[in-house]
């Protein structure tokens, strides 16, 4: 292993949606992280954001590592699930997956 194997490892995708379509698939979009990511090793943390337009979804999970990330997809896929499907059914007309390494954080006080 690397020691960009324990970095910390960004997954955004972000959807483009008609309005009329954003709140069903945030709903959906939470509860598949809740179900399928939440009790995956290494994972840190996920949010669901909406633009102010209302017309994009943006969904961010943070992994502790690349390593655990690719294992979250592999069982995610061997378990049947369809994220193609979440897509149609939602009606999602574009899609930009981005992935990122941290390098830097800065957090406030809590």
């Amino acid at each position: 292993m690397t020691s960009q194997d324990f970095n910390p490892f960004s997954q955004f995708v972000e959807f483009v949606v008609d309005s009329r379509h954003q709140s069903a698939l945030v709903a959906a979009l939470a509860e598949r992280t809740e179900r399928l990511t939440r009790t995956s090793p290494g994972f840190i943390s996920a949010s669901v954001q909406v633009s102010e337009d209302r017309e994009r979804v943006l969904s961010h999970v943070l992994w502790q590592s690349r390593a655990d990330w690719e294992h979250a997809v592999e069982d995610v896929e061997r378990g049947g699930e369809d994220f193609w499907n979440l897509i149609r059914q939602h009606r999602a007309t574009a899609l930009t997956f981005n992935a990122y390494q941290m390098v830097s954080e800065t957090v406030g006080r809590r």
